[in-house]
């Protein structure tokens, strides 16, 4: 039974007590609703406005090729060719386009051609004259331009060298932007997600114009079907500079300060102690060592909760080492732990620092599946030893799966999927003994993802006294296969108590006395 927005009873029919509305599930299952801890929503909003690479017809140069020249066409004189969803593991041969096959394809206007993981831009040539870019242009710290043998660029840039590309090209049209953003937060409830994190304000389009979508979105949407959370890409004195501090709010919730320690494994820019299998380096980090401890310790004082991008596993091991150092240096107790972003490798002699730092890890399962050939590829026989999730919980540490869409597939089923099979659906399992059934990822997904938002204790359970956000699927995950999940439908999600996605009636709720019509929101 719900009242006020919260679970008031649970129990057999026979001892229901009497209610004023009644909701027949047809049988489905009911659980606690679901939490993406770490996600994009804008950058999804965005790709939707932007040409499409990552469908399954994708699948050779050839096609991405025709494919951005198809796009190039339907475009106003002068306008930039914006694409997104490029991955080069989804290609029979999978490379880099290069700049000579971009200029090709697209002689006559600019390129932008956006990696899935936002960390990787490739543009052609038009591009880098209209960017002012060439081949005496040098690398920034954290990030790197591509070049050819011959040390021209090559049209590919990895970390600060595309996030600097990124800023300077052309933003989409605000309004069309808003519209795209209320639409992917209806999709995602639609998949059960009740909240979702957004996992760096800045990252996408940079800050300022973020933030500015988001506060007119809460302007205009007072009641959104996702309880919404906010990772601030700042550091502690910008964010005062900005006039932010923490703010707990239950619905939307800014306690959050996003950091980035380090690269990722598809560009080969996270930071290894051993290099890649395939001998691409070691990977590097985004800022000075020292400095990123200063910026993780000055969040923490301020009293923000500290989110860490930290891949390679030495820059877990750094991130750890500076959150234990902030602590010991000004303890407090935080509404929400902090947290560990990827941690794509991890020292094993490191879990243990990690359980006592309390730290979360937050990671995305259904890169088991979708950068399966990259991990392979980068790791060899060591991509066991990739993405742990048993042993994280055996070791005690809090471990919270999320989906960093678009990089990850906003499907929480997906990602239960893969938790599951280890990524066994595209290619070799990644760490088949890491793998978890199906009701602890649930309630990893649940309740881990509302102690990541500091909403522990009311809400993520399903529970007398707890928030009624709630779902009904259509299947029982008890004892089910990887298979079995992954083509889980949502029939109704409910927020606040408020029912804000339904297939099984059309927006049609039941009272005790018969059927009353009530729209979906």
């Amino acid at each position: 039974m719900v009242s006020g927005g919260k679970v008031a009873w649970i129990g057999r029919r026979s001892e229901m007590p009497r209610v004023g509305r009644k909701v027949d599930l047809g049988g489905a299952v009911l659980g606690p609703g679901l939490t993406d801890a770490h996600v994009h929503l804008y950058a999804i909003a965005a790709s939707r406005l932007n040409l499409d690479l990552g469908g399954p017809d994708v699948d050779a140069h050839d096609a991405l090729l025709a494919r951005l020249a198809q796009g190039a066409v339907t475009l106003p004189e002068g306008a930039w060719v914006m694409a997104t969803g490029f991955d080069e593991n989804r290609l029979r041969d999978p490379r880099y386009p290069t700049r000579a096959e971009l200029d090709a394809a697209v002689p006559d206007r600019p390129v932008l051609v956006r990696r899935f993981c936002g960390h990787v831009a490739l543009v052609n040539s038009a591009a880098l004259r209209v960017l002012g870019l060439g081949d005496g242009t040098g690398d920034p710290e954290g990030g790197a331009f591509g070049r050819d043998p011959d040390g021209r660029l090559d049209g590919s840039a990895s970390e600060a060298a595309a996030e600097a590309i990124f800023r300077a090209v052309p933003r989409p049209d605000a309004k069309l932007l808003a519209r795209a953003l209320r639409a992917t937060i209806g999709d995602a409830a639609a998949l059960g997600l009740t909240a979702a994190v957004e996992a760096a304000i800045g990252f996408t389009d940079g800050f300022p114009a973020e933030f500015a979508l988001w506060q007119g979105l809460r302007r205009e949407c007072a009641d959104l079907p996702l309880r919404l959370g906010f990772m601030h890409r700042l550091d502690a004195p910008e964010a005062a500079a900005h006039g932010l501090r923490p703010t707990p709010d239950p619905d939307w919730q800014a306690i959050t300060l996003k950091f980035f320690a380090d690269g990722i494994v598809g560009a080969r820019t996270a930071a290894m102690t051993e290099g890649y299998a395939d001998g691409a380096g070691h990977g590097y980090f985004m800022r000075p060592e020292p400095a990123l401890r200063r910026a993780l310790a000055e969040a923490h004082e301020a009293g923000w909760q500290v989110a860490v991008h930290a891949v390679g596993d030495r820059a877990v091991a750094l991130v750890a080492e500076s959150l234990e150092a902030a602590r010991r240096a000004h303890p407090r107790q935080p509404a929400a732990p902090h947290r560990i972003e990827h941690a794509f490798r991890v020292a094993p002699g490191l879990l243990p620092g990690l359980r006592d730092l309390g730290a979360l890890v937050v990671t995305q399962p259904s890169f088991l599946s979708r950068m399966n050939r990259s991990i392979h590829a980068a790791f060899g026989e060591a991509a066991g030893t990739c993405y742990q999730a048993r042993a994280m919980i055996e070791a005690g540490i809090g471990y919270v799966p999320s989906s960093d869409a678009p990089t990850g597939s906003i499907s929480p089923w997906i990602g239960v999927a893969d938790a599951m099979d280890r990524g066994a659906s595209a290619g070799r399992p990644v760490g088949p003994d890491e793998a978890l059934r199906a009701p602890e990822v649930l309630a990893a997904y649940a309740e881990g993802g509302a102690r990541a938002m500091g909403h522990q204790g009311w809400r993520g359970r399903l529970e007398p006294g707890m928030a009624a956000d709630l779902i009904a699927i259509d299947r029982d995950p008890t004892g089910a296969e990887a298979a079995t999940m992954r083509g889980t439908q949502v029939l109704l999600t409910v927020v606040r108590g408020r029912v804000v996605h339904d297939r099984l009636h059309g927006g049609r709720l039941h009272d005790a006395a018969g059927p009353t019509e009530r729209p979906a929101r």
